[in-house]
């Protein structure tokens, strides 16, 4: 940890920046507090599953082990949202809708310009790209006809993927940010910084609370009208995912090694851990994604509380169920894969290989849904056991045989010398798994440890997932004309 970052945030914490946004600001009493940063949608409603971009999918579960992947979908596309059977994402300008059962296309609507990773809140898909558009999810269920938009609402620029909470969707556009009616897509009201513009990306909502930055400011804004909460003056904000739950905001803070936790009331700093982004928050933990690690901290006293059993791996972002933690992994040789850990003691559950490295993960209905050169639908294996080996339902969707025709499923129990992993609880006390040996590397003459070079690849593969977390790769290249 860096002495810098820690005297910024320090002398930053319960700063209020009364004229920075050009508005008035607001009282305790005048504060709408009905969102806590959960979805109340079923489903994955968001890139990062919630308003507050926290990655947890509260009262679910994911595959239990044995897990194999059910179908495979290839092709590019966005990130996903996922809600009553249906997978949304963004292809080639148009929205997409999958069915979860066999991955096959339902529908799509016309190319409007649309990027990035959809939003979905009481019946309804909102994206953004050229504008903020508004769709019925039943035009998509329905599958028959043409699927329209309800409304769109335009702006000077590209538009940053929605955030939608308590009847209103939350964009950025040209440095500025806005928040937008869901009903008849009006705009409420709009802000920016006096010098400064608001980062292209998705913020986060949770406990009445707009979280965005400038790069150089964190800002709190009252969701309701816009007016000031708190910001602090910290200056080393990148331009990545913000995290926020009822009672506190993570964001990085101080250059790539320090992540800071706010009092989401007060801007108060709760502590401050070691990490180069936030990327997951529970009931109780925060989780930042470290060199060489994925660190999970006390929510409220920010001591360190887990840590994975799994060594030489680098870490994509993670997600959660109330049981266990959900991440893609890449060994310092270049092979990618998923792994589910146990919340409690971080003890490897049960692994499977893939060809690309999954950038982003979503739990829905048993399933976790990667995204990675395609996307991936794994489940037990019991969920179906009485599929037709290698059936074919679609032009670009695959079953493989036995769920690894491609990917490698790996039983924890035959992993390392120890033929299992009941030793390990993940916080040093045994011995961690290897990850060439999780991945099926066992062929190689020496199996690398974690080295300088790998945690210099671990940093890319961080600062890549920030990259795509900011802003759509389309709307970048859009951007950057």
């Amino acid at each position: 940890m860096t002495g810098y970052g820690r005297r910024r945030v320090l002398q930053a914490g319960g700063f209020v920046a009364a004229g920075v946004l050009a508005s008035g600001s607001a009282t305790a009493d005048d504060r709408t507090r009905t969102h806590r940063g959960e979805s109340t949608d079923r489903g994955w409603t968001a890139r990062r599953g919630t308003p507050g971009n926290t990655g947890y999918s509260a009262g679910t579960s994911g595959p239990q082990d044995p897990a194999v992947v059910d179908w495979e979908q290839a092709g590019a596309g966005g990130s996903i949202a996922v809600a009553d059977g249906v997978i949304y994402r963004t292809i080639d300008g148009a929205v997409h809708a999958f069915s979860t059962e066999d991955g096959d296309p339902i529908a799509e609507s016309d190319d409007v310009g649309a990027a990035g990773a959809p939003a979905i809140a009481d019946g309804r898909i909102y994206v953004g790209g050229e504008n903020l558009l508004a769709f019925e999810s039943d035009e998509f269920v329905d599958g028959e006809g043409e699927v329209g938009t309800v409304w769109q609402q335009g702006f000077d620029g590209d538009v940053s993927e929605p955030i939608v909470a308590d009847g209103r969707a939350f964009v950025v556009s040209e440095g500025a940010l806005h928040a937008v009616d869901t009903e008849g897509g009006a705009r409420l009201w709009s802000r920016s910084p006096d010098e400064r513009k608001l980062v292209s990306q998705s913020v986060a909502v949770a406990d009445g609370a707009v979280f965005t930055t400038d790069g150089r400011s964190l800002y709190a804004l009252e969701a309701n009208d816009g007016t000031d909460r708190w910001a602090t003056a910290d200056g080393g904000f990148r331009d990545q995912v913000i995290v926020a739950t009822d009672d506190a905001v993570a964001v990085q803070v101080g250059g790539l090694d320090e992540v800071a936790v706010y009092e989401t009331e007060t801007g108060d700093l709760r502590w401050i851990g070691d990490g180069y982004a936030p990327a997951l928050a529970t009931d109780d933990r925060i989780y930042t994604l470290a060199e060489n690690a994925v660190v999970g901290y006390d929510r409220e006293s920010g001591d360190e509380q887990w840590r994975p059993g799994l060594e030489s791996a680098i870490y994509g972002p993670p997600v959660a169920d109330d049981e266990k933690l959900y991440v893609g992994i890449r060994s310092p040789d270049g092979d990618a894969g998923i792994v589910a850990l146990d919340l409690e003691d971080g003890i490897l559950e049960w692994s499977i290989e893939t060809e690309a490295h999954p950038h982003d993960l979503a739990i829905a209905d048993d399933t976790l849904y990667a995204v990675a050169d395609g996307l991936l639908a794994i489940r037990a294996e019991s969920a179906f056991d009485d599929v037709d080996a290698n059936e074919t339902d679609g032009d670009n969707v695959t079953q493989p045989e036995n769920g690894n025709d491609t990917f490698e499923t790996r039983d924890p129990e035959d992993v390392g010398d120890d033929g299992g992993n009941d030793t390990d609880d993940g916080n040093g006390n045994g011995e961690p798994e290897d990850v060439d040996e999780v991945l099926g590397d066992d062929d190689d003459e020496e199996i690398p440890g974690f080295t300088t070079g790998a945690g210099i690849a671990g940093g890319a593969v961080v600062l890549e997932w920030l990259r795509r977390t900011a802003v759509d790769e389309s709307v970048s290249e859009r951007e950057q004309e």
